[in-house]
């Protein structure tokens, strides 16, 4: 027979290690939840950056508002790949306009920038409104798939 106290550690040790596997397993599925999210976090800071980056662009060099709009506006649609055959889509681009506008005042090197509608500012409005009105971010709409191909050697 095997003694008392001796069942008694195995049975405290079978406890220590069950608990080990469980805190292991949390803490997997914390790392995964944590890591998914800075995946996120990089992926809408590059799809932001990249957006702004070429509607600004595209509206550095537009003479007057109307034409920073329409090149604005173009990028907008090509960069979400929209064509804005839709009126949901022009909806969407027209509440996007103060966002191109900013951009437009800000790349001018000699236009005023109204710290009011600065393009963080009209941003993150648009954002917000995007997502209260959609119920999605915004920068999901930029979200493209990566199709894997073979290697082939020749």
């Amino acid at each position: 027979m095997i003694g008392e106290d001796y069942t008694a550690y195995l049975d405290d040790l079978d406890r220590i290690a069950r608990g080990a596997s469980a805190a292991e397993e949390q803490f997997r599925r914390e790392a995964a939840r944590r890591a998914e999210e800075l995946k996120n976090e990089r992926a809408f800071a590059y799809r932001r950056l990249n957006l702004l980056r070429a509607i600004g662009r595209a509206v550095a060099t537009a003479k007057d508002e109307a034409e920073a709009q329409g090149s604005g506006r173009s990028v907008f649609f090509r960069e979400v790949g929209w064509n804005g055959a839709t009126q949901a889509q022009r909806d969407v681009a027209e509440q996007f306009t103060p966002v191109i506008l900013a951009i437009w005042n800000a790349a001018g090197p000699d236009r005023e920038v109204d710290e009011e509608s600065s393009v963080p500012e009209t941003l993150a409005a648009f954002e917000r409104w995007f997502e209260e009105s959609r119920s999605t971010a915004f920068l999901n709409l930029m979200e493209r798939e990566v199709v894997e191909l073979p290697l082939v050697e020749v």
